[in-house]
This record gives structure tokens, C-alpha cells and sequence, in this order.
């Protein structure tokens, strides 16, 4: 579960806007003096002002005059202002001679050094009242930009042309009191599915997908943490079993992760309906921590029509336990159960072959899906992870008949490869395949094997160019011809 946003702003709107108050009020209440005090100002060349300043120099504190350089005049309260520093900083003072002066400075200026103490005090009982009722809110705008250049290539993409696309983001981050996070994303995509083309799923970008040229809401969640070491997330849009449960793959995210869809976090655990619903995160200790949720599909949520509705839509059930057995080693097992109502059904969210997502056609589906994931720092130059997914489906329409499905992974990361904050990576896997079914017509002949190899290159802390390519052996198509894909990712950051 991602990490709660906390702001460096102590003080939010309302507390800037009490303190400038106070002090506008300070300093009006400085310079509405009376008329007698504003016919005397203080020069540099005065008696009371050379005393000052050989006092100060010689009990080393600070007027903090901001004339000290120059001819200009200063009022008796600027000249207050000084003193009264300099007298918050001596210890003591021994000479019977500097004492007589330092007396004699206050009791020329004890109306001003009461003033100005009786307004310090009204300042700070402001700033209490502040800290007590304080209402802070800080917002961050985190904004992002994606571009594609892609192409595939092989017997079943002979169609493709090379093809260019984007994904904008707009974050708004927003904390409460500094242990919470309201999350509103908004986004627009324009980028070519490449298994239009190549007529499977395997060919997958990590982003792909037509908004129709609107701005969507992706995201609309808020997580806050209730007691120490436990976070809540609760979410409306957007929300998926791999915002609740964690992934260990250093190559999860879309933008700054694997190229391809598949490579990104195990489909069988980290994928399945969702949108809206609760999670829940407890920390136990630096080694061990759990979490746990339930997420019903976004549009089904606010539909009344039979069917539909929060009983009766696809939904996902999550256990994930945590281990840490040490600093820079990983593992984590995960459950999940899903639900997909008919027309819903796609088990692996779209990757793998196609009966892996269907492997009852559209009729409602269930299934028990168990995950180990790894992660090893093995040293700063080299990262090894990888998954291991597992899932029993059941028919629950129109039949009861079953099926095992299969995929897996390893990764390996080359952080600060040949420069320092460039990025090389190599996923190897076997993507979701159905390895048993009761219609034995439907288990994979062939095993399909993906290879991805990416270099991430930051050219500097807003843009990252990252070229790569991946390729699937033993595909699910008609002549099961190895594919090829090649892209450049070019990530803007603001």
C-alpha cells in the first residue's frame, strides 16, 4: 500500500494568515506613535545610539539594525526593537560604568520596551490559538507526460506500422494533518493496443488504451492512518489489488517499469476487478506487515439494475503477509478470491493467452489465486526478484466445470548501469496459461515465454528516455510464430 503523503509545511493557510495579521497589527501599532516621539528619531551619531552599539560590541549581541551602514534616522521603537535584542542575549555585566548605561538605556526607553513586550505576548497567545485549532491543508500537483514509439514485427504483425502515442497525468496530492493523503488523478491516453494487430494479449504495452480525447478521473482515493503503524485506504475510482497489496517488482510501474503489460506484477493476484472498495495495512514490525481488502468493480458500484449494484458485482477479496528477514531481502505471499459476473470475465487482466482470461468463455467465473513474490538486493549493481502465480477458476454459469492457470517471472535490475541513476533491466517469464482443464481441448499446447530487456536512461530529474523490446515465444496465435516489440518510452516530469 502506497506510503501516506506528509507535507514539510507545519503551518497551513490559516496559520500564515493569523501570523501576517499579528504582525501587520505590530507593525501598525509601531508606527502610530505619538506626534512627540515622531519629531525624535534616533541617528547614528546620537549618544543613545553609539552607547548601544559599544555595548553591544563589547558583550558580543545583536541590535540587528538595519541602518547600521547608513545615515538614515530609525524611529525610537526601531531603536526599542534592538535594545530589547540585545538585552535577551548578556548574561551579566560586571563594570559598574556599563551597567549605569544599560539602565539608563531602559528607562529612556521603558515606554516603547513595554509596548513592545505586551505585543510579543499578544503574537504568541495568536500562535497558540493557531496550534491548538489549526486546520492545514497542503496540496503538491505532481504532473506527467508519456510517450510512446512503437512497432511489432513477425509472421502474425506483417499489419503493424510503426506507431506513436501518450498518456498525460495530473496529480493532486492533498494531506489534512500531515498523516493522510487525498488522491484525485485525472488523465488522457492515446496509445495503440498492439494486440489489435497481432491478435493476442501478449503484445501488450505497459499503457495502452483511447480515452476518446476527454480527461478522465483514474483515481479518486483518500488513506489515512487511524493508530500507529496502521493505514486505511478507501477509494471510488481507480483503486486495485496492487494499491493494497505490495509489489515487489522494481519494475511495477507503468511509466518507469517494464515496457510490456505482463512484466509489470503477477496477473493472478495483483490484477482482477476492482475500482472501489477498503484496504487495510498493519504494520507489525520493521520485518513483518500485512494487509488486507476488498474491491467491487467502480461502475457497478452506483447501479441499482439487477445484477448489479455492491452484492451482486465482480469483486476481489486480499490477504497479503509481508517478510522482511532482512534489510534488502523481500518476500511476500498473497490470496486473493474474485468474482466476475458474466460479461465481466478476465481473470489476468488481459495478459497471457486468451483462454487464461476466459478459460469458461464469458459465463460468471471464481477464482482462488495464491502468489509468492521476491525481491534480493543482491549488491548496489544488481537486483534479482521475481513471482510465481497459481489460480484454480471455477465456472459458475452455465456449468461447474474447472481449470489451473500458470504464470511466473524473474527480473533482473542493473541500478546505476553504465551511469549513475540509469536503470537496466531483464524479465523473463512465462506469461498466464492454462496448464489444466476439464476441456482438455483448452490447455496450451505450447508454453509461451516472454524476454524483455529495458535500459532506462534519466537525462536529468524531469525527462527519462527508455528504449527496449520484448519478445514471446510460442504465442497464442494462428501460426504461434515468435513476435517482436520495440519501443521508446519518453517520460516528462513536472
Amino acid at each position: 500500500m502506497r506510503k501516506i503523503f506528509k507535507p514539510t509545511v507545519k503551518l497551513g493557510i490559516v496559520a500564515i494568515a493569523t501570523i501576517f495579521s499579528s504582525s501587520i497589527t505590530l507593525a501598525n501599532t509601531l508606527e502610530s506613535i505619538p506626534a512627540v516621539f515622531k519629531l525624535k528619531l534616533i541617528h547614528n551619531s546620537d549618544r543613545e545610539y553609539l552607547a548601544l552599539q559599544s555595548l553591544a560590541q563589547r558583550y558580543s549581541c545583536s541590535t540587528k539594525f538595519s541602518h547600521d551602514l547608513s545615515n538614515i534616522p530609525i524611529t525610537r521603537y526601531e531603536f526599542a526593537v534592538g535594545l530589547n535584542n540585545c538585552l535577551q542575549q548578556f548574561e551579566s555585566i560586571s563594570d559598574p560604568k556599563d551597567l549605569a548605561t544599560w539602565q539608563r538605556l531602559q528607562q529612556n526607553f521603558a515606554l516603547e520596551l513595554v509596548d513592545l513586550s505586551n505585543k510579543i505576548d499578544e503574537v504568541e497567545t495568536d500562535l497558540n490559538q493557531v496550534e491548538v485549532h489549526q486546520f492545514s491543508t497542503t496540496t503538491r500537483l505532481n504532473a506527467q507526460v508519456l510517450f510512446f514509439l512503437a512497432d511489432s514485427f513477425g509472421q502474425e504483425a506483417n499489419n503493424s506500422a510503426t506507431f506513436s502515442g501518450y498518456r498525460t497525468r495530473l496529480d493532486f496530492d492533498t494531506s489534512f494533518d500531515g498523516q493522510d493523503l487525498l488522491k484525485i488523478r485525472l488523465e488522457n491516453r492515446n496509445i495503440g493496443r498492439l494486440d489489435d494487430v497481432t491478435d493476442t494479449f501478449l503484445s501488450r504495452l505497459s499503457v495502452d488504451g483511447d480515452s476518446d480525447g476527454r480527461t478522465e478521473i483514474a483515481e479518486l482515493s483518500y488513506a489515512f492512518s487511524p493508530a500507529k503503524n496502521t493505514e486505511i485506504m478507501l477509494g471510488t475510482v481507480g483503486v486495485g489489488l496492487n494499491d493494497i497489496g505490495e509489489v515487489l517488482n522494481p519494475f511495477s510501474s507503468s511509466s518507469q517499469g517494464a515496457l510490456s503489460r505482463f512484466a509489470r506484477r503477477d496477473p493472478a493476484t495483483l490484477r482482477g476487478a476492482g475500482g472501489s472498495g477498503i484496504g487495510i495495512e498493519q504494520e507489525f514490525s520493521d520485518k513483518v506487515s500485512a494487509s488486507a481488502g476488498y474491491l467491487i468493480e467502480s461502475e457497478n458500484v452506483a447501479n441499482p439494475e439487477a445484477g448489479r449494484g455492491i452484492w451482486q458485482s465482480s469483486a476481489s477479496a486480499i490477504a497479503q503477509l509481508v517478510l522482511k528477514p532482512k534489510d534488502k531481502l523481500a518476500l511476500a505471499l498473497t490470496y486473493t478470491h474474485i468474482y466476475q459476473q458474466n460479461e465481466d470475465v478476465n481473470l489476468m487482466g488481459s495478459t497471457g493467452i486468451e483462454e487464461s482470461n476466459q478459460p469458461f468463455g464469458s459465463n460468471a467465473t471464481t477464482a482462488n489465486n495464491l502468489g509468492l513474490q521476491f525481491n534480493w538486493i543482491v549488491n548496489s549493481s544488481l537486483e534479482v526478484g521475481g513471482w510465481f502465480g497459481y489460480t484454480q477458476a471455477q465456472q459458475q454459469n452455465n456449468g461447474d466445470a474447472e481449470a489451473t492457470i500458470l504464470n511466473g517471472a524473474l527480473t533482473f535490475a542493473f541500478p546505476d548501469l553504465l551511469v549513475e541513476n540509469n536503470l537496466g533491466g531483464i524479465i523473463i517469464g512465462v506469461p498466464p496459461a492454462i496448464a489444466n482443464h476439464d476441456d482438455s481441448s483448452l490447455i496450451a499446447a505450447e508454453t509461451p515465454l516472454h524476454i524483455e530487456a529495458l535500459y532506462r536512461v534519466e537525462i536529468d530529474d524531469n525527462i527519462e528516455i527508455t528504449p527496449g523490446f520484448f519478445t514471446i515465444i510460442n504465442p497464442d496465435t494462428d501460426d504461434g510464430s515468435t513476435l517482436w516489440v520495440g519501443t521508446v518510452r519518453t517520460l516528462f516530469r513536472f
